[in-house]
């Protein structure tokens, strides 16, 4: 008898989300009504779950995956030596560099104003629903 892989219920999952998400997002476009849509991606997302549960299910993970004499465990990394050295004293902290910050905030909240004007851009999730 054939089991469900949980790459396979991955494989699903990724695209009844794309789907659910699709209609959720383009209800004008297709023509549906928004509390049907929105049903719809409720529904797809206890699909969804079914089926992720359903490939645990039938391939737990064990614990021999997860090693728990590893857990702890101390890495080797960067040596300290106790030196400190003062050659890039104030060289990371931006504080002769925040006129860049202040015009891309300024740069944001304009594109945010522009945005609200513009119509919203379709969200078809790859299956190029407009020309």
């Amino acid at each position: 008898m054939n089991k469900l892989t949980r790459q396979g219920a991955r494989n699903l999952t990724v695209t009844i989300d794309r789907i659910a998400s699709t209609i959720q997002e383009n209800t004008s476009l297709l023509g549906i009504d928004p509390k049907i849509a929105k049903d719809f991606a409720y529904r797809c997302d206890l699909i969804s779950d079914a089926v992720e549960t359903t490939a645990v299910t039938n391939f737990p993970k064990s614990a021999t995956e997860f090693p728990s004499s590893e857990i702890g465990e101390e890495e080797s990394g960067p040596l300290v030596d106790g030196e400190t050295t003062t050659d890039l004293d104030g060289q990371f902290t931006q504080k002769e560099f925040s006129e860049l910050t202040d015009v891309a905030e300024k740069l944001a909240k304009a594109a945010s104003a522009l945005a609200g004007l513009a119509p919203k851009p379709v969200e078809d999730h790859g299956f190029d629903l407009t020309m």
